[in-house]
Order: structure tokens, then sequence, then C-alpha cells
């Protein structure tokens, strides 16, 4: 299944580009973000320990996890998953 990434501020500085194609072998949020801490230094950016932290928000499809399903939201083909790290600002 093929799902478009877009990582923002500073996920998109590590990874590199503004959105990227993912080829998922697995169908859920915990699977992608597994992949792209294997395919990317991101662990300790998304990571505590084993549990997402908690200013880290995720969105599929313009929807947040938390009002989904959380890690365990499955994806479908062609879904947008964008990754954004803590808001900051004044």
């Amino acid at each position: 299944m093929r799902i478009l990434m877009k990582p923002f501020a500073n996920f998109r500085e590590i990874i590199g580009e503004s959105e990227i194609e993912i080829e998922l072998r697995g169908n859920t949020i915990s699977e992608l973000l597994n992949h792209l801490c294997e395919s990317y230094d991101l662990r300790d950016k998304i990571f505590d320990g084993e549990e997402v932290r908690g200013y880290v928000n995720i969105s599929v499809n313009g929807r947040t996890i938390g009002s989904l399903n959380g890690e365990k939201t499955e994806l479908a083909d062609g879904d947008e998953v964008a990754l954004f790290p803590p808001v900051t600002g004044g």
C-alpha cells in the first residue's frame, strides 16, 4: 500500500523532503511510525520509550489520530499522513 507522508518543521529537516511516498507493508499508524524510525533518525523525536510523545501530532487525511483509533488507526492505499512537531510561537 502506498501512503503519502508529509513531515513538517524538524521532521521535514531530518527526512529532507516536504513529502514522501512510502510503500508500507503494514496498515496501521504504528507500523508507519516504525517504518519511519527504521528509515530515518526519528525514534527519539517521535517516541518516549514505547509511547508516542504527547506533543507529536499525527493526522490521517486531515483528522488527528486522537479522534480516530490512535496508533492502531488503520490506513488505506492513498491515505495522506501528516507528522507535526510541537506547536510553538506566540
